[in-house]
């Protein structure tokens, strides 16, 4: 069945107002409202063709005419605002913009209607028969064709927008920018070539062209991503995020000019934000200039600042912007507060040394003159005087274990090692220093994990605390399930009376307060370790303490003889690490799953 071009021009009319439908649906969502009505619009301008084709009376077709060209005007300042809201632009209609927007228009329909007095719109007209329709086919006058040129700027005007868009944003903005471009460029191309003459039919092939682009809108609408997810969302939160974020942002150009600051960052300056923009950085903020690295290169780097009296001190870091084929536009700067971070660790750096060497020397010099001091003294003043020896020995001992570990924390990086080879020595030298403990070892031999020597250090606290809070004759199990998948778990399980629920949470939670501590620096450090090559604790109450350590699983070298224990673990009289791992190896080498030392 072959249809009429009237039966065409109705069904395209009928599809528009379908398309509005689906665009009314969505009114809440950017550049709805005025692609509603450019819709709208299109589908009456159609109905008002169709009727022209359908009358007879050529004064009617004459007022069916002046209600297409009124309907018209709607169309390129509605695919205006669309496109302006689509974009994320909605602040560029001011109330100014929008009244010279509307004032062509406005003139042009009061032309349309009284043109009987002037014949500027068009002068005269004839009726032409096609088939069985019949059509009025005016003479265009000035007015018509100047009207024709804005409505072409207008929409070319929207295009440049949406074709900006295509080059800056990722594939579905392209997609959904691409489509409202073809909606448009159908029925404008259409409109044009029938106004010039092109062909020469009475049928006005613009609603035809609007016809397509009901199908081209009706698609993307469906599939809820024209205006469900519109770039103006994003574009409106990366301005949001701009202006609140606390750390201080500065965009340049290539040039190295201010484009741009946000809130925060402009207090860096001596003038306002509006002022900055176009001075050159280096005027402004030499030394922040300073960190701009060359074109299409990011840096990371600190500097110092001074602003009212005052320095502070700021993680940069600088990333460039890139516009359409990788050209470099300009870089986006950065700037973190880390006065205080850095004040911070001064002071821990000072405290630490003040640990590690200050109170390591005076507690010697205590222990010197306590040493010199028992043999001048009898009776119950001795035991006072070892009292002191052994608080003197147990201060440097947690100093220097305190400088074992921050030194492998600061170095230390993980590395395929066997487990048992850890373990042993651990079990050795504990056992050596408690004869009245009992410590079972259950270790297999190829077991493999991510670590390091300052494992050593967790192991040895972990099995000293079990033996220290395990009553006179304690009982230490330290055993390794291998049953895991990507994990090992080492746990060391006593028989004492556990560690207070408060201190297992001050470590697991990771935080301590006035009111919530540990008795100890103990379970802090095994925690730092354990974390420190990718570790987890954990800990549970059964009849005495469990405390588990899982480390992830490590794949052996190719040469495992060539790893070997690092000096870090070395003990603080000076015991070569190497030495330390092998009182155990002969027996590892008879039963390597289990190794128990009993008491002596």
């Amino acid at each position: 069945m072959v249809l009429s071009p009237l039966s065409v021009v109705l069904l395209a009319a009928v599809a528009g107002m379908g398309v509005a439908v689906l665009v009314w649906l969505h009114r809440d969502r950017p550049g709805a409202g005025p692609l509603a009505a450019f819709v709208v619009a299109a589908s009456f301008w159609a109905v008002a063709h169709g009727l022209e084709l359908a009358v007879p009376d050529v004064t009617l077709m004459g007022r069916l005419l002046q209600a297409q060209l009124t309907l018209s005007v709607v169309i390129p300042v509605a695919w205006l605002v669309t496109v302006v809201e689509y974009t994320g632009h909605p602040h560029w209609l001011t109330r100014r913009r929008v009244a010279l927007l509307l004032a062509e228009p406005a003139l042009f329909v009061t032309l349309v209607w009284s043109n009987g007095a002037h014949e500027l719109v068009w002068r005269g007209s004839q009726t032409v028969v096609f088939g069985d329709v019949s059509a009025l086919v005016p003479v265009w006058g000035p007015v018509h064709w100047a009207h024709l040129a804005y409505m072409l700027a207008l929409i070319l005007a929207g295009g440049v927008l949406l074709i900006r868009n295509m080059l800056r944003t990722n594939q579905l903005f392209q997609a959904q920018s691409l489509a409202l471009l073809v909606a448009i460029t159908v029925p404008t191309t259409a409109q044009s070539l029938h106004a010039l003459g092109v062909p020469d039919t009475a049928v006005d092939p613009t609603s035809l062209g609007y016809v397509v682009s009901g199908v081209v809108l009706s698609v993307a609408l469906l599939r809820g991503q024209l205006l469900d997810v519109a770039p103006v969302t994003r574009e409106l939160g990366r301005e949001a995020i701009f202006a609140e974020m606390d750390d201080r942002v500065v965009i340049v150009d290539e040039g190295g000019r201010i484009v741009d600051v946000n809130d925060a960052a402009a207090a860096l300056f001596d003038e306002d934000s509006v002022s900055l923009l176009g001075r050159p950085l280096r005027a402004e903020l030499p030394e922040l200039a300073a960190t701009v690295p060359a074109a299409g290169e990011r840096a990371q780097t600190e500097t110092r600042l001074e602003h009212d009296s005052t320095t502070r001190y700021y993680d940069v870091r600088v990333a460039p912007l890139y516009r359409a084929y990788g050209v470099v536009s300009g870089h986006l700067i950065s700037l973190r507060d880390v006065t205080e971070r850095r004040q911070r660790e001064q002071r821990i750096d000072v405290l630490n040394r003040l640990l590690r060497h200050n109170i390591r020397n005076e507690m010697n010099v205590v222990r010197g003159n306590a040493d010199l001091l028992r043999d001048s003294v009898t009776g119950p003043e001795c035991d006072r005087i070892d009292r002191i020896v052994r608080t003197v020995d147990e201060v440097v001992d947690r100093s220097n274990k305190i400088g074992r570990v921050s030194e492998a924390l600061e170095s230390e990086r993980p590395y395929p090692v066997r487990l048992c080879s850890l373990l042993i020595p651990v079990v050795d030298t504990v056992q050596g220093g408690h004869p009245e403990a009992t410590i079972s070892l259950s270790c297999p031999d190829d077991c493999w994990v991510e670590g390091g020597p300052s494992l050593t250090l967790a192991f040895e606290e972990l099995v000293r605390n079990a033996i220290e809070h395990g009553g006179d004759r304690p009982t230490v199990d330290v055993t390794v399930d291998t049953d895991r998948a990507g994990s090992v778990a080492v746990r060391v399980r006593d028989d004492g009376p556990g560690i207070a629920a408060h201190e297992r949470e001050v470590i697991l939670v990771g935080e301590e307060t006035p009111l919530q501590h540990g008795s100890g620096v103990g379970l802090w450090l095994v925690k730092w370790v354990v974390r420190n090559v990718g570790g987890t604790l954990s800990f549970a109450v059964e009849g005495g303490t469990t405390v588990e350590i899982e480390l992830p699983v490590a794949d052996p070298p190719a040469d495992p003889e060539s790893v070997a224990v690092t000096d870090a673990d070395a003990d603080a009289d000076g015991v070569d690490a190497a030495d330390r791992v092998m009182p155990g190896a002969d027996r590892l080498r008879d039963d390597p799953t289990d190794v128990t030392i009993p008491d002596s």
